[in-house]
Formats: structure tokens, C-alpha cells, sequence
């Protein structure tokens, strides 16, 4: 893993997913390497000669350029973490995403975050001054096999099912977020039992659109032979992708109704760009 320090010319970037008007991301790169990670197909990494997984820079002037960006901009509302992960090992060294959570309370902004890292746990007195509208905190149950391809160095996932449970007690707005819903290993019952404390739970389907879908597939595959020309079908035929869907969808929510929950998915289009909108 190489660690650099980089300075951004740019804090405070325009944001299509609906959680604010503007997003943060304080590092480039990210430690976790998860191979569906849709940043991966983003502009500035495409272009980038370094493997993903292999680097993260550090946006180290993140914080004094908010500053001035927050007086020119006046947002309401921002997101941090849409391109990498906040709450990496490398924000134990450098707390750029713990200093520019001070000044989002500061100056009364609101703020969203998507993450899977139990790192976050060590914000939680900063998180609790009420300007977090939402943490949205990934996790799955795919199994530690298919982890170990999918997620090579994320964290265990026990730790984020506890982190998650920590968050809510001390009253922060947190979802568990079950993502990529992996068709016929997924397990909609075992999912709302792991987080039967957890008033919110959400759930995305995997993104069959991937740039290196067959990739994903292939690992899944290791584990799951029977599944690479299912999931070759479902890329090919409309119908067969949407029949899958459809009947996931239905046993999500019959175990949500068993469980006296409530609870939505969001499955990706075939042929369209990811365009999730968060509840």
C-alpha cells in the first residue's frame, strides 16, 4: 500500500446522488479494494496508471479549503465518502475526515455518509452534535469465502454489525446497508436477523453493469460454480434479469413483513448508469 500526500484544488464537488448538494472526498484510493466498488470506474481512476487498492492519497489541504469553499458556496447539505472510504486506516494518520466533520458542526451544515469502516466508531461524540442526517454503514452476508475476493481487506463484518448497533444507541441516524445483494446466495431472513435491533435497513442489488462484471462473477464462481452461466443469462436475457430481481425483491420484503419490519431495495437498471436514491 502506497500512502501519499497529494493537495486538492477542489473540496466541495457537485453531487448527483440525492444525499446533498455537494460531496467530500478527502482521500483518493482506498485500502479496502473491494473489487464491485463502482469508483473504480470513475474518470480520475481510469486515467490513474496505479492499481486500485494498491494507493490512497491524502487530500491534506481538505480541510483549510472547505474552510474557504463553505464561505463562497454556503452549502446546506453535503455528502462525504461517494468515491472512496472516509474512515480508512490512513484517517488514523491524517483525521482530515475527523477535522472537516468539525467544521461541517461548526458552521451548521448537514451531512450523510456512506461507509463500512468501524473507524467511524471514534467520531461518535462529533457525529452525536445532531448535523449527521444519516450514516449509511455497508455490510453483507455473502459469507467470509466470497469476502475474502469481493472485500480483500475490508473489515470484519462483525465488527460493522456491532459498530452500526454502537452508532444507533447513542442516537445517531444509521441504515444497514446489505450491498451487493448477491442473487440465490443472498439471505433476506439471515440479513434482517444479524440486525434485528437495527430500526433501518436497505438493501442494493448488484450492479450487473460493472465495468469488470465478469470479474465479480468469476469470483463469486470460485465459491459457486452453478452461478457463472446464471449470471451470464441474467446479463444477456431482460426478462430472465428482471424475473431474478423481481422475486428477490418479493422475499425481501415477505421477511420484513414476518419480521414486523420495514425495509426497501434498490436494484440497478441493465444498461443504466448507478443512479441509487437513498431513502
Amino acid at each position: 500500500m502506497i500512502i501519499s500526500e497529494i493537495t486538492a484544488q477542489r473540496v466541495l464537488n457537485p453531487t448527483s446522488i440525492d444525499l446533498g448538494e455537494f460531496v467530500i472526498n478527502p482521500y483518493k484510493g482506498c485500502e479496502f479494494n473491494c473489487v464491485y466498488c463502482y469508483a473504480r470506474f470513475t474518470k480520475s481512476v481510469i486515467n490513474d496508471p496505479r492499481r486500485w487498492g494498491e494507493y490512497v492519497d491524502a487530500r491534506i489541504n481538505s480541510p483549510e479549503l472547505l474552510e474557504k469553499e463553505l464561505l463562497k458556496k454556503k452549502p446546506v447539505r453535503v455528502l462525504l465518502g461517494s468515491t472512496t472510504e472516509c474512515f480508512q486506516p490512513a484517517e488514523r494518520q491524517y483525521r482530515l475526515t475527523g477535522r472537516i466533520l468539525d467544521m461541517l458542526n461548526r458552521n451548521g451544515i448537514y451531512y450523510s455518509i456512506l461507509t463500512r469502516s468501524p473507524l467511524i466508531q471514534e467520531y461518535t461524540s462529533v457525529l452525536a452534535q445532531g448535523l449527521c442526517e444519516r450514516i449509511y454503514f455497508t455490510v453483507n452476508n455473502y459469507g467470509n469465502d466470497v469476502k475474502r475476493l469481493l472485500e480483500p481487506a475490508s473489515p470484519a463484518v462483525y465488527r460493522r454489525l456491532e459498530v452500526i448497533l454502537h452508532l444507533q444507541d447513542n442516537g445517531i441516524p444509521v441504515t444497514g446497508y446489505y450491498s451487493p445483494v448477491l442473487p440465490y446466495i443472498f439471505n433476506a431472513r439471515e440479513a434482517l436477523s444479524e440486525l434485528k435491533d437495527i430500526k433501518n435497513i436497505e438493501f442494493e442489488g448488484l450492479n450487473f453493469n460493472l465495468g469488470n462484471i465478469q470479474e465479480v462473477i468469476k469470483s463469486v464462481g470460485s465459491f459457486f460454480p452453478g452461478l457463472c452461466d446464471t449470471y451470464a443469462l441474467m446479463r444477456k436475457d431482460l426478462r430472465v434479469y428482471n424475473q431474478v430481481w423481481e422475486e428477490i425483491k418479493s422475499s425481501i420484503t415477505e421477511a420484513a413483513r414476518e419480521a414486523g419490519r420495514e425495509t426497501s431495495i434498490f436494484v440497478h437498471g441493465l444498461d443504466a448508469y448507478f443512479q441509487n436514491k437513498y431513502r
